[in-house]
């Protein structure tokens, strides 16, 4: 069942890593993760834990600055688990030649409450909305 308290709680998850995100903060975007977090990004393998996903933190935010912009379209709850659909907008700009590109990412996220009481990403999958120039 879910209350007004844990759908606030799991997207305040979301904001949190997002503007995180865009100030390239890695330690706050990796404090939203549970430690078995694994995320599912397109066209590339599966980033299985923290530490992982740290690694590869640094070096995306090493080669970009981030500007996104998170919009939930969906909450549910069911008991220590949730999921949340969402929509992310922003650009991703290169440091190394200023190029940007626009992205339109749909999200699905299964978050599991802690044993602290706090809810964190535990799955994530995620796609672009935009079509690839080969497609």
């Amino acid at each position: 069942m879910k209350t007004d308290e844990d759908v606030k709680a799991i997207k305040q998850v979301g904001e949190e890593y997002f503007e995180a995100t865009n100030l390239g903060d890695e330690n706050r975007c990796i404090a939203t993760m549970a430690p078995d977090v694994v995320i599912m990004p397109p066209d590339r393998p599966s980033i299985v834990g923290k530490e992982e996903l740290r690694r590869l933190s640094r070096e995306y935010h090493a080669k970009f600055e981030l500007s996104y912009s998170l919009v939930y379209d969906e909450v549910e709850v069911a008991g220590d688990l949730a999921f949340a659909r969402a929509s992310v907008t922003g650009t991703r700009t290169s440091r190394s030649d200023g190029s940007v590109e626009k992205l339109l990412w749909r999200n699905l996220w299964v978050l599991k409450r802690q044993a602290d009481g706090k809810w964190r990403f535990w799955r994530i999958i995620f796609n672009s909305a935009i079509p690839s120039p080969a497609a």
